[in-house]
């Protein structure tokens, strides 16, 4: 980790330099205090001894109560500067990182779990927070305390100021090369905490399956697997942190021994006044604590910038699109061609998802495209909503290569419904208005969208009826109801380009027959691309497109398909057409 990569942290701070100034100035008038402060003790020893009248006791206590209300004062603000500062810079590195985490294309997904990702999101950016603004505070006030101290004791004895001059570089040393073992034992800690945070998250994620194969135990046991090695880690860590403290107050302790043992030598010989050296140790301790709070400092910083490693190289490494910087005004009229498209997936490099893949759908043209599990549907509409790009060939919409569009261009005019709905946690409302191309969106629109869906009726009889909470990802509804909202969200956008995904294939017949109408509606005057196996779907299409290994093997209506009977789309439709045509 470079200096220059340290200083990246600090960045952070920047936008709250004045207030951050604020607190540094009322953090100087609390050093000023507490080094002055040795001093007036040592005036009233030595006076005390000199001068046996009680009159001047009232006027020292009063100017001491008003420098210890000033000192007050200055430390109450300094730590809510300190604090409050410490909180806003950890809620902009979070909403920083969550907007980087969005951006990041689908394959950045694809290599990572959602329970480490949040981790990060979370417990990695709290361990910012009291280094970076309390703990550099504390620092800052420390190294001012030492400095002002060291000055303090220079001039009240230099003979013993010898001992610490020795003691503190010891110190900053031994500070140092903890830090750097601290820092490569935080990664480690931060690494098992995550690993935890993805177990916990893919058990949460699956408690169904869970319970339904009884499997509480091995989720447990995993689950305690993760912690029971975070633990370890975690407790090498603080082994090695105890033995560091021990030691580090031995010397601590050790030197101020020293100190007095000189002190009172030289009281004996009358080169220093018993005012002096009460003065002296406490300035002596001062040092010696600040020193240690630096050091700590240091190592938290260490620790700080090995637990956060990972965040920074996220935000870091956000990928530059590839689309121009400026968005085309409008939308798409819906003619999309494939040419001599190759991809495959970024994790799988050596197997190819779509291979010299060309296929041209016109606007307002309905296709569906058919095949075994693999065949590359998924692939296809993949690449369209623009998750991946095609490692050669080129994709194009209404004539123009995706290389020359933004992405956001292309998605604002495409929808897609699939086979298992995505639903917000909230209200139905707010899942149907999360469709529409712009935040602000009227209650009648919403209204008439779910009409279209034929989920008016259903909505409306629920007690809350559109701002009925639908419950995370949808749980308190049929599959029919999810369904027929997600067409409602796709038909409020009023796309262009339309993407059915396996969109009946999951329900009953009475659910089908209902979303099969509430689809015709969405499907008109759309180009649709359905990825279906149902008769029911392939038969709205007007071409379909089998597809085997990536590539295409049979297209043409229903009809002429059908009559290829030694054709894969005969074998793969065989008994359901069959059944429909005899029935």
């Amino acid at each position: 980790m470079t200096n220059n990569a340290h200083l990246k942290r600090l960045v952070l701070i920047k936008p709250f330099i004045p207030r951050l100034l604020i607190g540094l100035f009322v953090m100087i008038v609390t050093v000023a205090i507490q080094l002055i402060y040795p001093k007036a003790i040592a005036h009233f020893i030595d006076t005390l001894n000199v001068q046996r009248a009680t009159g001047w006791y009232a006027g020292f206590a009063g100017i001491m109560m008003a420098v210890l209300t000033i000192h007050t004062l200055a430390t109450a603000l300094r730590y809510y500067y300190f604090e409050s500062t410490g909180l806003m810079v950890v809620a902009g590195i979070r909403n920083k990182l969550h907007n980087v985490l969005l951006k990041q294309e689908i394959g950045f997904y694809d290599r990572h779990n959602i329970g480490e990702l949040t981790n990060r999101l979370s417990a990695d950016v709290e361990v910012l927070q009291d280094t970076l603004t309390m703990g550099l505070a504390i620092s800052l006030r420390s190294l001012c305390v030492c400095i002002g101290g060291v000055i303090m004791l220079l001039l009240t004895s230099p003979l013993l100021s010898v001992i610490l001059l020795i003691f503190l570089p010891v110190s900053i040393v031994l500070g140092k090369w903890v830090g750097k073992k601290v820092r490569v034992r935080s990664k480690s800690i931060q690494e098992c905490q995550a690993n935890a945070g993805k177990v916990a998250h893919e058990n949460f994620s699956n408690i169904k399956l869970v319970h339904a194969f009884n499997r509480h135990d091995k989720a447990q046991s995993s689950y305690k697997s993760s912690i029971d090695k975070a633990l370890e880690v975690a407790k090498a860590h603080t082994r090695f942190m105890a033995l560091f403290r021990g030691a580090f107050s031995f010397l601590t302790y050790f030197v101020l021994l020293v100190t007095l043992w000189i002190g009172a030598t030289q009281i004996l010989k009358g080169a220093l006044t018993v005012g002096e050296l009460t003065s002296f140790v406490i300035y002596a301790a001062m040092v010696a604590t600040s020193a240690g709070a630096v050091s700590d400092f240091w190592s938290d910083w260490m620790r700080t910038i090995g637990a956060t490693d990972r965040i920074f190289e996220i935000i870091e490494s956000v990928e530059e699109s590839n689309s121009p910087s400026e968005t085309k005004e409008g939308y798409l009229q819906g003619r999309i061609e494939f040419k001599g498209v190759n991809f495959s997936y970024p994790e799988r490099p050596e197997e190819t998802a779509l291979k010299d893949f060309s296929l041209i759908i016109n606007s307002g043209e309905k296709v569906a495209l058919i095949g075994s599990s693999g065949a590359g549907k998924s692939t296809i509409a993949s690449l369209l909503l623009g998750f991946y790009r095609p490692q050669q060939g080129e994709l194009l919409f209404d004539g123009e290569s995706t290389q020359k569009l933004h992405r956001q261009y292309i998605r604002n005019s495409i929808a897609i419904v699939e086979q298992d709905p995505a639903l917000f946690e909230g209200s139905i409302l707010e899942n149907i208005a999360y469709g529409a191309n712009t935040d602000s969106v009227e209650f009648d629109d919403i209204c008439r969208a779910a009409k279209l869906a034929y989920a008016d009726d259903f909505i409306k009889d629920f007690p809350h009826g559109y701002e009925t909470l639908v419950g995370e990802r949808g749980v308190q509804l049929s599959g029919g109801q999810k369904q027929r909202i997600t067409i409602a969200r796709a038909l409020l956008r009023d796309p262009k380009i339309l993407i059915l995904d396996e969109a009946t294939s999951a329900l009953d017949s009475q659910s089908e027959q209902k979303v099969q109408q509430a689809l015709d509606n969405l499907m008109a005057g759309r180009t649709t691309l359905m990825i279906a196996h149902r008769f029911s779907t392939i038969a709205k299409a007007d071409r379909i497109v089998v597809l085997e290994r990536g590539q295409i093997v049979q297209q043409g209506s229903h009809e002429e398909l059908q009559r290829e009977s030694a054709g894969p789309y005969y074998h793969l439709m065989g008994q359901q057409s069959i059944t429909k045509h005899t029935a």
